[in-house]
C-alpha cells in the first residue's frame, strides 16, 4: 500500500483498524507525516505492543514479550550473562532504579554504550512491527508523559523493516502499481522530510539507477542488484516519497536533480593534533581520551534529562533568587552550546547536545515565570511526599513476570522434537517465531518440523519458510543446513550443496554439514553407479 496525501489524512484521524488493510508502515508514515503524539497499540494474539510516539516519533516501546526487555537484549548479544541479568534485574527492582541505569552504576556500560544499545534495543522491537501481516491498531490519545531520550527516525525505520522484514506479499501489492512504469528519485519530497537515510552499497546504487526515469526491473540491470532486493527498496522509497513516477515527477518539479536524501559517508576522525574541519578557529583540538569523556558527559546528561525537571536539570536549589537561575543557565548553555560540538570528531553527539541545549532553554523560561516555578515547586513537594511512602520490598523479593518467553517455547519445542513428538513441537516452535520473528533458529525449526511431519506435502512450503528464515537472518546456519537436507530429499542435490555449503560455513566447527555433505555425495556416487 502507497497511500495518497488523502489516504495518509483518513489513516491518521482513524482511532483503530486493521493491519491487513493498513500495513504497519503506512501507519507509521501517516503518524509521522502528521507529527501525532499518541500511543500506538498493536495486538495481535496474545503478543501486543505499545508504541509510543512523540510529534510523530518513536521514542518507546513496550511489549509482553520477554526477550525484548533490556535485560534479555543483552544477555542476546553476549554482552550479559543469564545470572548478571537476574542479579542487575533484583538490584534495579529493589532499589527502584531503572535497568540501565543500575548497569552504568555498576560500571558494566559506559553513558555512550548505554544510550546506543537503549537504540538498539528500542529499534529491534519496532522492527517486528513490519513483520505483522495481521492483527489489530489501536491509536490512543492518553499520550502518558514522555520520559524516554530515544528517538528513532521514521523513514530509515520504514527502508529497514521494508527491506529486511516485511512480507512479500505486502511488498508485491505496494510495487504492483508501479510495475512496468518508468520511476524516478525525488530530489528533495520536502512534503515529508526524510533528512538523510543511511543506505548501504548495493542500496545506493538503486537510487543511483533512479537518478534517471527507469523501470523497477531496468533498475536492478542497471544496478547489478537482485530484482528481489531492488523491489523491496522501491516499495519503501515509493512510501516515503522519495521515488515516483517519472512523469508526475516531471509535473511536479520540472528537470529533476540528485535526490539530497542520502547520508554521505561521515568525514573520518581527525588525528590528534589535526585542524577541526569547519568548526570555529579558536577550539583547540581534542585527544581521543577528551572525545570520550565529552561523549560520554552528554550522553549521560541525555539520557537523564526527559526525567528532570527545570530544577534538577539546571541544577538550581529550590531557593534560589533569579540571579541564580540566569548564572546556573548560562552555564548550562555554555556546556551544550551548538556551536562547540561542530567538529567531526563530536558529530555522534551534536544532535543530542543540540536537545539538551533547547530543553535548558525551556526549562529557563520556566523558572523565570513566577507562577510556572510555583507549579514546580508544588509537583516536587507530592512526588517527595508519594517516594517516602513508597515502601520497600522485601529481602526475600522475587521478581514475577507474566511476559511471553520465546525461548523457552523453543527450548520445549527441542524436548518434545526429542520425544518424537512432532506435531507438538511444532506448536511450540511456530510460536517462539511468532513472539520473535527475527530469530531465524526458531523460524527454521518450525519450517523443518513441518516438513518432517508430512514431506510429500509440506516441501515445497518449508522450503520458502527456510528461505525466509535466511532472507531475515542471513547468519542462521540451521535454516542452511535443514534447507540442505530437504533439497537433498526431494533429489535436487546442487540446491543441496549450496545450501550445505553455506551452512558449513556458518555452523563451524559444528559437524553435522559436513556429514550431510558426505552422505550427498555418496548418494550421488551410488546414483551414478546404478
Amino acid at each position: 500500500m502507497i497511500p495518497t496525501p488523502e489516504q495518509l489524512d483518513a489513516i491518521a484521524q482513524r482511532p483503530e483498524g486493521d493491519l491487513r488493510e493498513v500495513p504497519f508502515a503506512a501507519l507509521l508514515k501517516a503518524l509521522a507525516a502528521h507529527e501525532k503524539t499518541v500511543t500506538l497499540e498493536i495486538r495481535r494474539g496474545q503478543l501486543t505492543k505499545e508504541i509510543l510516539l512523540e510529534y510523530g516519533v518513536p521514542v518507546d516501546c513496550r511489549s509482553n514479550l520477554i526477550h525484548e526487555t533490556l535485560g534479555r537484549f543483552m544477555v542476546a548479544q553476549g554482552k550479559l550473562t543469564e545470572e548478571e541479568n537476574a542479579t542487575y534485574l533484583r538490584e534495579s527492582v529493589t532499589r527502584g532504579m531503572q535497568f540501565g541505569e543500575v548497569l552504568r552504576e555498576k560500571g558494566v556500560v559506559d553513558s555512550s554504550e548505554l544510550f546506543r544499545i537503549l537504540q538498539q534495543n528500542l529499534a529491534k522491537k519496532l522492527l517486528d512491527g513490519f513483520t505483522w501481516s495481521e492483527g489489530e491498531y489501536r491509536v490512543r490519545r492518553d499520550t502518558p508523559e514522555v520520559v524516554s531520550a530515544l528517538k528513532v527516525r521514521v523513514p530509515q525505520l520504514i527502508v529497514t523493516g521494508i527491506t529486511r522484514f516485511a512480507s512479500q506479499e505486502e511488498v508485491n501489492a505496494g510495487v504492483w502499481p508501479l510495475a512496468g512504469r518508468e520511476l524516478q528519485a525525488h530530489p528533495n519530497p520536502t512534503w515529508f522530510p526524510l533528512g538523510r537515510l543511511k543506505m548501504t552499497d548495493a542500496q545506493r546504487r538503486v537510487v543511483e539507477a533512479f537518478h534517471g526515469p527507469r523501470t523497477i526491473r531496468d533498475a536492478a540491470k542497471a544496478s547489478a542488484v537482485p530484482f528481489e532486493e531492488v523491489t523491496r527498496l522501491t516499495y519503501a522509497l515509493a512510501l516515503l516519497g522519495a521515488v515516483t513516477p517519472a512523469e508526475d515527477l516531471r509535473d511536479l518539479v520540472g528537470e529533476p536533480g540528485p535526490p539530497s536524501w542520502i547520508w554521505e559517508p561521515e568525514p573520518e576522525t581527525p588525528s590528534e593534533g589535526s585542524e577541526p574541519a569547519d568548526g570555529p578557529e579558536d577550539l583547540e583540538p581534542l585527544s581521543a581520551d577528551e572525545v570520550t569523556d565529552l561523549r560520554n558527559r552528554v550522553m549521560e546528561a541525555y539520557l537523564a534529562h526527559r526525567k528532570q525537571d527545570p530544577f534538577d536539570l539546571l541544577e538550581v536549589p529550590e531557593d534560589a533568587g533569579v540571579v541564580t537561575i540566569r548564572q546556573r543557565f548560562l552555564l548550562f548553555a555554555h556546556r551544550y552550546a551548538p556551536w562547540r560540538f561542530r567538529r567531526p570528531e563530536l558529530a555522534a553527539i551534536a544532535e543530542e547536545a543540540e536537545d539538551l541545549f533547547v530543553a535548558g532553554a525551556r526549562a529557563f523560561g520556566e523558572l523565570m515565570d513566577h507562577e510556572q516555578r510555583n507549579t514546580l515547586l508544588y509537583r516536587r513537594k507530592v512526588l517527595t511526599e508519594e517516594s517516602q511512602r513508597r515502601a520497600q520490598p522485601p529481602s526475600d523479593f522475587k521478581i514475577q513476570t507474566d511476559l511471553l518467553d520465546p525461548e523457552k517455547q523453543y527450548a520445549r519445542g527441542r524436548a518434545l522434537l526429542g520425544e518424537g513428538r512432532h506435531r507438538e513441537a511444532l506448536e511450540h516452535f511456530e510460536f517462539a517465531a511468532d513472539c520473535d520473528p527475527q530469530n531465524g533458529a526458531y523460524r527454521a525449526e518450525a519450517a523443518h518440523t513441518r516438513y518432517l511431519l508430512a514431506p510429500e506435502v509440506h516441501a515445497e512450503e518449508s522450503l520458502a519458510e527456510l528461505a525466509e528464515a535466511l532472507r531475515i537472518d542471513p547468519q542462521c546456519g540451521i535454516a542452511a543446513l535443514y534447507a540442505g537436507e530437504v533439497h537433498r530429499h526431494q533429489g535436487n542435490w546442487d540446491q543441496s550443496e549450496r545450501y550445505l555449503r553455506r551452512a558449513n560455513q556458518l555452523m563451524a566447527p559444528d559437524r553435522r554439514p559436513i556429514d550431510a555433505l558426505k552422505t550427498l555425495a555418496k548418494q550421488r556416487k551410488d546414483k551414478k553407479r546404478r
